[in-house]
């Protein structure tokens, strides 16, 4: 019957729908990983084990070693000495919860496509890029701990902020494929668009400089930026510092905040010029919603960014992030939108 093809619109439906909520979970793990990172968990626990590592300390001897591990480190002996287990148990679980969230994930992934793959569900041609991007989310895995095992190195007190950019860019390649794949499953056709061409590299362009100005904010992020905020030193004010733009890009505080704001606004007036754009160009509904969306986004997004740099509140910092990750997808929802653009 079409209905138990691959092809059919129910089947169609039922993948891309999978594929859609595990997109969803990559998108609550950039929130979980932004709060273990801003609140300094991650280095709490100091083995990566895939597999039994997805059970938690279960006796107070388990939790005494592992607390005995995380106090040979020097962001034990620098930030938190004379720290008992009850707040390292505050350090520990934000971490286990990000980890155990990624072997979810893998499982959510995983098991639906054997599934899908032996009941006919799933195009066959589908099935290799699938495998892929499981494989991808294990690789996933394997640099996060690369990112965390530079946070034992001596003297410091977390990751490096490099391997942190690493690991965060790695998620957004996973989560845009996920999310172009669920797109592409659920609209296979692209509808043509005369007279788009223009909004379409308009929306490239968005998307490029939204993707610059965030790789900034990893490295934001990974200095402890929220914490480096100081009008009194011209850190954090939008004014570019002394020797800019020759100073260091990557090791200058001042330099590395003001960077990530230049580039953020760059963003933001590419995406409201965007917006405006297919406004004016009467474009087609499913063009238009996707445009004022990324608009309203962008603005929450400068709205969040100074407010949290303002208030150094760690939860307004988590919620930028996971803002951005947002916009990033709605502008890759439009770009797919817009395939069909032509001339």
């Amino acid at each position: 019957m079409p209905s138990s093809t691959a092809a059919s619109p129910q089947n169609r439906r039922l993948v891309a729908l999978w594929l859609f909520v595990l997109a969803f979970m990559i998108w609550v793990m950039t929130g979980i990983g932004g709060y273990t990172r801003d609140t300094g968990s991650g280095l709490s626990i100091m083995n990566w084990d895939p597999i039994i590592g997805a059970l938690p300390p279960l006796s107070d001897a388990a939790w005494n070693a592992v607390f005995a591990k995380y106090q040979t480190i020097s962001q034990y002996k620098i930030l938190h000495q004379g720290m008992d287990l009850s707040g390292f148990k505050q350090l520990f679980w934000p971490e286990y919860i990000h980890r155990l969230w990624g072997r979810l994930m893998g499982v959510v992934l995983l098991v639906p496509l054997v599934i899908f793959a032996l009941t006919g569900r799933v195009e066959k041609r589908l099935i290799p890029w699938l495998v892929l991007l499981f494989i991808l989310g294990g690789l996933q895995g394997a640099i996060g701990w690369f990112m965390v095992s530079s946070g034992f190195f001596p003297n410091s007190v977390a990751v490096e902020p490099w391997r942190l950019s690493l690991h965060f860019f790695a998620a957004m390649f996973l989560l845009g494929a996920v999310l172009w794949t669920a797109l592409s499953v659920q609209s296979p056709d692209p509808a043509r668009l005369p007279g788009c061409r223009g909004l379409q590299r308009l929306t490239l362009a968005a998307f490029i400089f939204l993707l610059l100005a965030m790789f900034g904010g990893t490295f934001v992020s990974g200095i402890h930026g929220i914490d480096a905020f100081d009008p009194a030193k011209n850190i954090g004010i939008g004014q570019p510092p002394a020797g800019w733009p020759f100073t260091g890009i990557f090791t200058d505080t001042a330099t590395i905040v003001f960077d990530h704001q230049f580039l953020a606004v760059l963003a933001t007036l590419l995406i409201l010029t965007l917006t405006v754009q297919v406004l004016r160009r009467d474009a087609p509904a499913t063009v238009r919603d996707a445009a004022l969306a990324a608009g309203g986004l962008v603005i929450l997004q400068f709205i969040l960014g100074v407010t949290a740099l303002v208030s150094k509140m760690l939860d307004l910092g988590v919620a930028h992030q996971m803002n951005a990750v947002l916009l990033l997808c709605t502008l890759l929802l439009l770009l797919h939108r817009l395939r069909g653009a032509t001339a």
